[in-house]
């Protein structure tokens, strides 16, 4: 039998104890509660009110530190800097025979004699000996490989140091290194030349022979990232007439699936010559005349894409994954006006910037974000939006200025040694 009980007081203690139990959560997340008014919904109310604006609070404090971080960034990129400090100083021997390219955010020096890998901040990393006549490099992520120009030798580095060294069988003429190591060589025999690859160890992947009367004269050739692709510029003979052609070669499986030669397809120029050719990314290539430039895509075969010609001559040309720069002569008939044109174009053709560049520079390179320029003592730094980041006049003669992985950071090269520098502003006094 069920005794007697006053069931509407138990349901409405209950619904007091669940109510106060919520609430009682709540405060363990650090939100203060009064105790609840049973006839009024009133502190219930209050805490919602302290909830809301506790979170409209943390909001409007991420957008304040979001604004300032982005004026911070805007700060940055737009400083115009005027001065700089030496972060580490090294020497070079015999500077006059010692040569660089960029790797890894920093330099490789090479020289006859051998070749040392110099971090960022100006350190050696590794030091290699060897003798070579005429070397010369190339560097594709962490790769790079030398090879000695009309002889026969060819080194493998990475980042740790030498991989390999190869004697190839006959004269070297060009060399073109990709991202896992592997690398191509134009090689000139007695009667025939040829185009070789090999890997990273020096074992030969492949072999492509070429005659000046019939596929014409390979002048330069360039790997895609991966290895599996290669493009090369021709000189062959169209009677008495030296023309140009360009070459494109898959190494993969859609190449083995083509032909024999791996060969997938080519372009007969008229009134061109192109002696370079470059692998902007795995799978766009650009040709670089002297008065235009042509961009092809290639994820599997060749496809022509863009072709920028120009009414003068071709003084310079930069470029990364990104971009195509070319330097050219100003021909405005203004008094005042700079010797020279900076352009700079997207991978699909299209013109981004133009700036004009009012010294006479030497050396021009470019960086994923920048372009230096560098010219007796004197150097300036443009960001890809034509903006002037660093204008200088240094008081010993500039050979190169190469951007490190910091954004302020850069190692300078003279003509007896080289420094690493921090960019600063210092404000002009009166």
């Amino acid at each position: 039998m069920r005794k007697d009980t006053n069931e509407p007081e138990v349901i409405e203690k209950n619904r007091k104890e669940k109510k106060k139990s919520f609430f009682l959560q709540k405060k363990d997340k650090r939100v203060k509660v009064e105790p609840v008014d049973e006839e009024s919904g009133q502190n219930e109310n209050a805490v919602w009110k302290l909830l809301l604006q506790k979170v409209q609070i943390k909001a409007v404090v991420v957008v304040i530190v979001a604004i300032v971080i982005a004026a911070g960034c805007i700060f940055f990129v737009n400083t115009n800097y005027n001065d700089y400090e030496v972060v580490e100083e090294t020497g070079v021997k015999n500077a006059s025979i010692v040569d660089y390219v960029p790797y890894q955010n920093s330099l490789l020096k090479f020289s006859r004699d051998g070749a040392v890998y110099v971090d960022e901040k100006g350190e050696s990393v590794w030091n290699e000996t060897f003798a070579m006549k005429m070397p010369a490099a190339d560097v594709s992520g962490e790769y790079a490989a030398i090879a000695d120009l009309n002889g026969n030798d060819v080194y493998v580095f990475n980042k740790e140091g030498k991989v390999s060294s190869t004697t190839m069988p006959y004269k070297i003429c060009d060399i073109a290194v990709a991202g896992q190591g592997e690398f191509a060589v134009i090689l000139e025999g007695e009667k025939e030349n040829y185009i070789n690859i090999y890997d990273k160890n020096g074992e030969q992947i492949s072999e492509i022979q070429t005659t000046i009367d019939k596929s014409g004269y390979p002048m330069d050739i360039d790997l895609s990232e991966d290895g599996e692709k290669l493009f090369s510029t021709y000189l062959y003979l169209d009677g008495a007439n030296a023309k140009n052609g360009l070459a494109a070669y898959n190494f993969g499986a859609v190449g083995q699936n083509e032909n024999a030669d791996r060969l997938m397809g080519g372009y007969q120029l008229e009134d061109m010559i192109v002696p370079k050719v470059e692998f902007l990314d795995n799978n766009t290539i650009c040709a670089f005349g002297d008065t235009q430039f042509i961009i092809y895509t290639m994820k599997e075969k060749p496809s022509q894409k863009a072709v920028i010609v120009f009414e003068e001559e071709v003084q310079s040309v930069i470029y990364n994954s990104d971009y195509i720069g070319v330097v050219l002569p100003n021909k405005s008939d203004g008094k005042n006006a700079a010797s020279y044109i900076l352009e700079l174009y997207n991978t699909s053709g299209r013109k981004v910037m133009t700036q004009e560049i009012d010294f006479a520079y030497e050396n021009v390179r470019m960086s994923k974000d920048e372009i230096v320029f560098t010219g007796g003592t004197e150097c300036r730094i443009y960001t890809i939006k034509g903006d002037l980041k660093f204008s200088y006049v240094f008081q010993k003669n500039v050979k190169d200025m190469v951007p490190t992985g910091y954004s302020r950071r850069y190692i300078v090269l003279y003509d007896n040694g080289s420094e690493v520098i921090k960019l600063r502003h210092e404000s002009k006094k009166e």
